[in-house]
């Protein structure tokens, strides 16, 4: 890595009128690596494109805008790994750009954009505070260690300069000054370790709260989920997450569709159809946030009340609550389609598991998840690829539509994603491999029947002729 072509990449201004470029709206680029900064502290953690969010990130500052958002996602993405290099370049990135652009940065230039610029910088000290403390003193040695020092000297002026609190610049030199305590010149080794005893005795401030997980029964791991889930949604952000894992917790157990007459009728009662009567009716004269966890406390006692999940999902869509939504449908749509036999089996006394609305909405293409987009709406898919790849690079590019891929449940929508794929690589000098996949692709939907390319066509029109 050169520090000194980064660093000059950050401060350096944009072509054109503006040194800072203008503030960006509508962008692929920044629609990526938006999307990979989403996933952090989601299930999705694992599946964040680091490398290629930073080099998102970085062609959008040195290019496009100076955005004090942008650079809170870069620093995010160099404070992952905390190596000596990473770390100190990442207070040497937030100094350059204070020092050059933070009066005049995005998204709110000027005067009135102080006390956003304020809020921001608070969230990045914290996370770099944070970072500090996971430093390990082994991997640093002297000159590292005074690299990094000086660093800390040059952000320290550079908040100052601009009269922000200095308690948290604050924070980062102690955490540093604590961590690389034991790396000297002289000794250097011995020194660190001592360094690191110290650090794993002393209690972290602010940490976690303690969650016991009792496992002696599937019930007890369901409460202990559910506990979790609940802290969840007291966090800011936290609320789409809570829904995903109570909806793990409900259904993590279940391996298998209940047992079933031959017309489907399965011997569990259904949810009270007064109460569902009830809920229909307070959603009718208007949404609210008490009607929505009495349906979501309905859900925890009724694992296969599959309309309750599509009520839900039409409550959270009423308050404006469309990532609430979507993670609703996300996860429900993930466990029909585990168990799609689902679909076709009812409660005693016949009210079905999931009616007509609900098993359309439950397997109905999603042009986000499922990817059932028209002709035009993958050609529009295409120009966004192929546009990414222009601006971020092949590799980023590639992992967007890789996630496509993955997400993926109709043979159809898999053919589209990796056709997308082998345009872009066609368009960007790799036409080898671009062939063989086109020409795989070809075999393929050569010998593919309807029910094969799309069969959640097939199941809707079966769902639809069973409720005739």
């Amino acid at each position: 890595m050169d520090i000194k072509k980064y660093r000059e990449q950050i401060t350096k201004a944009i072509e054109g009128e503006s040194p800072v470029g203008d503030r960006l709206l509508d962008d692929t680029l920044l629609d990526f690596v938006e999307n990979q900064m989403m996933k952090i502290g989601s299930l999705s953690h694992a599946d964040v494109q680091w490398e290629e969010a930073e080099k998102g990130a970085l062609t959008l500052l040195e290019n496009k805008t100076k955005d004090v958002k942008i650079l809170t996602y870069l620093l995010q993405c160099l404070q992952h790994q905390t190596t000596p290099e990473r770390f100190t370049l990442s207070v040497y990135v937030l100094a350059d750009f204070m020092d050059a652009y933070w009066d005049t940065c995005h998204p709110a230039p000027g005067p009135r954009g102080a006390l956003p610029r304020r809020k921001f910088y608070g969230q990045i000290i914290q996370r770099t505070v944070k970072a500090a403390e996971s430093l390990d003193g082994n991997s640093f040695d002297f000159d590292q260690k005074e690299e990094l020092e000086k660093a800390i000297v040059v952000l320290t002026q550079a908040v100052k300069k601009f009269e922000l609190p200095e308690d948290g610049v604050e924070g980062v030199e102690a955490a540093v000054r604590r961590k690389l305590s034991g790396v000297s010149r002289q000794d250097s080794e011995s020194n660190a370790t001592e360094g690191q005893s110290t650090a794993i005795v002393e209690p972290a401030f602010g940490g976690p709260t303690k969650v016991e997980i009792d496992r002696s029964s599937d019930k007890a791991v369901r409460q202990t989920f559910f506990k979790v889930a609940d802290l969840l949604s007291d966090l800011d952000g936290g609320q789409a997450l809570s829904l995903r894992l109570r909806r793990f917790a409900i259904w993590f157990s279940i391996g298998a569709a209940p047992d079933a007459d031959s017309s489907g009728e399965t011997q569990l009662m259904p949810v009270s159809v007064d109460r569902v009567t009830e809920y229909e009716d307070q959603l009718q004269r208007g949404a609210d946030l008490a009607l929505w966890r009495n349906v979501e406390k309905s859900l925890t006692v009724a694992p296969f009340w599959l309309d309750g999940h599509y009520l839900s999902f039409r409550v959270a869509s009423k308050l404006g609550k469309e990532d609430w939504a979507e993670a609703i449908q996300s996860e429900a749509r993930a466990f029909v389609s585990r168990l799609p036999s689902l679909l076709h089996l009812s409660f005693k006394g016949g009210s079905p598991f999931a009616g007509v609305d609900a098993a359309h909405w439950l397997t109905a293409t999603s042009e986000k998840s499922s990817g059932g987009e028209s002709s035009g709406g993958w050609e529009a898919m295409r120009s966004n690829a192929l546009e990414l790849a222009k601006e971020g690079g092949v590799s980023v590019a590639l992992a967007q539509l890789n996630e496509g891929l993955a997400t993926a449940r109709e043979p159809r929508d898999k053919f589209y994603w990796r056709m997308l794929s082998a345009d872009v690589m066609h368009s960007h000098q790799l036409s080898a491999i671009a062939r063989q996949e086109y020409e795989t692709l070809l075999d393929q939907v050569s010998k593919v029947s309807v029910s094969d390319w799309e069969p959640s066509l097939i199941q809707r029109l079966k769902t639809g002729a069973d409720a005739v």
